[in-house]
């Protein structure tokens, strides 16, 4: 019996740079934020580990694993120096947001707010991809979980790299056969504004997995069709549709897994299958 597979999410699938990686949240304020600042050296970390994905693939990663950990578990988000607070934000929503807040906080005395690039969500990506590429799907989903909320306004779901994480962390999900919580974490992906197709694709092709596990056929099926409306001819949405027929004709339930799409010696660069 031939094993169905779940691709890893994002950027083992090569989606390419990431939204603000290695970006200051605000240019116009570079200038303004000090150097040697507690993110300093975990943001020209993140910018040295982009670097090496772009040209070794996500495994690139693996001995970086424990500094970025350190990076992540360390984490500050308001940090206030002299008569100055940076606030660590995700993108320009989240910078809007975040300097409204500080402006209209009554309890501070004065001084001035900065927006800065936020690094850890970006970190937590790539540490959750690197895991789940190599099989270690409960770690993914532990240090995604931290990118979640690795923001001082985390809570207003603004971060530009949310749905990557929710993207990896339905991976993770998946990968574990938490169907259920798999569904639930997609469903709350799509429900965002704005996506980016292929982004939104990958949601829709997570769920519709969730929803053949489930014994969801149908709506297994609507998941994967979405799929294809924005992204026609994908070859994994294909043949989930064909297995979908199978199971609705009477044919045997197969095994899953993960399936690494990490580019292997010898290939064209997609590991002999179609990126996610």
């Amino acid at each position: 019996m031939t094993p169905r597979f779940f691709f890893v999410a994002v950027l083992a699938a090569g989606l390419g740079r990431l939204p603000g990686a290695g970006a200051c949240a605000d240019e116009a304020q570079t200038s303004e934020h000090a150097a040697a600042q507690p993110w300093e050296k975990d943001q020209a970390f993140l910018t040295e580990t982009e670097k090496a994905v772009q040209s070794g693939g996500i495994l690139a990663v693996a001995p970086r694993t424990a500094a970025l950990e350190a990076a992540l578990d360390g984490a500050q988000f308001i940090v206030v120096s002299g008569d100055t607070t940076y606030v660590l934000t995700d993108g320009p929503g989240e910078a809007l947001i975040a300097m409204m807040t500080m402006a209209t906080d009554k309890s501070r005395k004065g001084g001035k707010s900065v927006a800065v690039a936020n690094p850890y969500p970006a970190i937590a990506l790539y540490l959750g991809s690197y895991y789940d590429e190599v099989g270690k799907s409960a770690d993914a989903l532990r240090v995604v979980d931290k990118g979640l909320t690795s923001s001082a306004v985390s809570d207003l779901k603004l971060g530009e790299h949310r749905p990557f994480l929710i993207a990896e962390r339905g991976a993770a999900l998946n990968a574990l056969k938490r169907w259920a919580d798999a569904l639930a974490n997609y469903d709350e992906g799509l429900a965002g504004e704005d996506l980016a197709p292929n982004i939104r694709a990958i949601m829709d092709r997570g769920r519709g997995f969730s929803l053949t596990e489930l014994g969801r056929l149908d709506e297994a099926e609507a998941a994967y069709r979405d799929s294809l409306k924005l992204e026609p001819g994908n070859a994994i949405a294909e043949n989930e549709l064909k297995y979908i027929a199978q199971l609705k004709a009477g044919g045997a339930k197969e095994p899953t897994g993960l399936k690494s799409v990490q580019p292997q010696p010898g290939t064209d660069g997609s590991g002999g299958e179609p990126p996610t």
